[in-house]
């Protein structure tokens, strides 16, 4: 009975010392969780910016462990999010034609084969026609909104300066 007791406890205590080191660790991973709003994404640039200028601040400890270069990586990264997120969605933009995606899939394979398609070219010649029907694509829609827009007014004989005698 004392064997089956002290095997209980055992595994009581590796449960509970699991749930300590755990939890913290969950708390540190919900604090690192992705910003959702442009405000919350430039806080965390400006936090990255201080931190970037304290390591600089170090001197050469700093820069040779990588801090620097890290947190003002970490700035970057959170300013283009925090202008992304500020930015109004853009509703002008059409979905991708099938030649478009045919091209996008065609990438996507050559990548995850690896070195073989890189050395041979395919991968730079896919994601060659790829740029090349994305160009295609926003020319037409480009070319599509200039014939719908309609046509600016003519001046009417009023409106223009300097038109008497």
């Amino acid at each position: 009975m004392t064997r089956m007791s002290k095997s209980i406890s055992r595994l009581s205590g590796f449960a509970f010392g699991g749930l300590l080191v755990g939890l913290p660790a969950t708390a540190a991973l919900a604090a690192d969780a992705e910003p959702i709003t442009a405000g919350e994404a430039q806080a965390k640039a400006d936090d990255y910016r201080e931190q970037a200028d304290h390591y600089r601040a170090q001197g050469g400890v700093g820069y040779n462990s990588g801090r620097v270069q890290s947190a003002e990586a970490d700035a970057a990264k959170y300013s283009a999010l925090a202008e992304q997120l500020a930015a109004p969605p853009d509703a002008a933009t059409p979905a991708p034609s099938p030649e478009v995606d045919h091209y996008t899939e065609l990438v996507a394979d050559y990548r995850a084969q690896g070195g073989v398609t890189y050395k041979v070219g395919l991968l730079q010649w896919a994601e060659a026609q790829q740029r090349k029907a994305e160009a295609q694509q926003k020319a037409e829609a480009q070319q599509q909104n200039y014939e719908t827009a309609p046509a600016p007014a003519a001046p009417s004989s009023t409106d223009a300066p300097n038109s008497g005698p």
